[in-house]
């Protein structure tokens, strides 16, 4: 399994690492030397006691493995991204199994698709004066969430506008209107501040950005808030969401930033939209696929090993990492979600409309030995350019590391959205007064 698991991604690696991987197959080399060596030792009564040693933990091992076969076929279960067994999605993947779950959920429309409408820039977007299925998510006539359903921003002049612009925690997904923690900074503020709330559930850096640009600056806001979680940063190198995060069921494609000769350029644009996707044969077709950072081609492919359910089962929760791409590495997810947040500020600043980056934890954050990296390599090049920003997590631990969430989520609750708006609102005010 460790062999499978990092075989094309052997030489990349330091040394240390790779005498840690080999080490099985190390192991395993010596022990057959050593079983060859003691049968030539062993006289007539010794080689039949090794060969009868050798049967028994031969039965022993095809024992277990027909143990583990029979139980992987009565339990797996048939789910609408696929077989499963114990929680783990048995590779390959189908794409047939992806177009057929994809037109159904177009076809009818669950609570988030029918609240968001396919756009041919940003992928996807909070639709003109909607309402979700369930009711809890309402949109102006902008399509801005709000408290009302059609209601127009236009019609309601304010001395100061604040734009927030962000993924769902900015939207304040999961909870109503009057909980999101846009308003309830709106509120704070006072009645000469307006709060507009651009966020969209599943945004990444990339899209956040590019929603600031596009629908933002013309309403040139006095001040915008941009925030972001640390998993904003992978889906900026993702192109499409039923690809890298089957579970979530957004059936779009998004579009995608690269970075030449430290130039952003973005690639799908005008995005593929959901009827063009399901008609291609095969995923392969996909245009820029290559591009998504969860694209992983053998997750795709049939291997003869699959007709055992076990060995399928074991390769599914070990899957094997693609070789290292500079386009979808580490390297390119700290560059280009920097450039793209340099690029947020330095446009707001030269348009008179002041810039605030703000990171907001997940539940994740809270969590001892979570790989935060990612986070703090982008915020130190946003330190090292000067570039002013809030890191909310030691704001937010206050409440401990469950009350900021929804019991059994990973949104925030009214307490994780009322300290939010707690948290930002000094730096608010003293930007404002700037």
């Amino acid at each position: 399994m460790v062999l499978n698991r990092y075989w094309d991604r052997l030489p990349p690696h330091t040394i240390r690492q790779n005498v840690f991987i080999l080490a099985p197959l190390a192991v395993l080399l010596a022990s057959g030397v050593y079983i060859s060596v003691c049968y030539l030792r062993a006289g007539r009564s010794g080689t039949r006691r090794l060969n009868l040693t050798l049967a028994t933990n031969l039965l022993a091992v095809a024992g277990l493995f027909v143990a583990g076969e029979t139980a992987v076929r009565v339990f797996s279960r048939l789910t609408p991204l696929g077989s499963s067994f114990a929680g783990t999605l048995l590779l390959p993947r189908s794409w047939d199994q992806v177009k057929a779950r994809n037109a159904e959920l177009l076809k009818h429309a669950p609570s988030n698709i029918s609240y968001f409408v396919s756009d041919s820039l940003l992928g996807w977007a909070v639709g003109r004066s909607r309402r979700s299925a369930d009711g809890l998510y309402l949109s102006s006539a902008e399509g801005l969430r709000s408290p009302r359903s059609g209601m127009a921003y236009a019609d309601h002049p304010s001395s100061h506008r604040i734009a927030i612009v962000g993924d769902s925690y900015t939207f304040g997904l999961e909870v109503p209107f009057h909980e999101s923690w846009g308003f309830q900074l709106e509120r704070a503020l006072g009645d000469e501040f307006a709060v507009l709330n651009f966020g969209v559930d599943g945004y990444g850096v990339d899209q956040a950005y590019l929603r600031y640009d596009r629908d933002v600056r013309p309403w040139r806001p006095t001040l915008t808030i941009f925030g972001f979680v640390q998993h904003d940063l992978y889906r900026s190198l993702s192109v499409y969401n039923f690809v890298t995060f089957p579970e979530w069921g957004f059936p779009f494609s998004k579009p995608r930033f690269t970075l030449k000769a430290g130039t952003l350029e973005l690639l799908n644009a005008p995005v593929i939209g959901p009827s063009d996707i399901f008609a291609k044969q095969s995923v392969t077709d996909l245009p820029f696929i290559g591009y998504d950072a969860g694209y992983n081609p053998d997750a795709w492919r049939w291997h003869a090993y699959y007709s055992s359910r076990l060995l399928r089962f074991l390769v599914s929760r070990f899957p094997r990492w693609p070789p290292l791409d500079p386009e979808v590495g580490n390297g390119a997810l700290q560059r280009i979600n920097a450039e793209l947040l340099l690029a947020f500020t330095r446009r707001a600043a030269a348009e008179g409309t002041v810039p605030l980056v703000v990171y907001l934890p997940s539940r994740n954050d809270f969590w001892t030995g979570q790989d935060l990296s990612s986070k703090d390599s982008v915020l130190a090049v946003l330190h090292r350019a000067g570039v002013h920003y809030l890191d909310l997590t030691s704001c937010i631990g206050e409440l401990g590391p469950e009350k900021p969430f929804l019991p059994g989520r990973r949104h925030y609750s009214a307490e994780g959205n009322a300290a939010v708006a707690r948290c930002l609102l000094p730096a608010v005010r003293h930007d404002l007064q700037r």
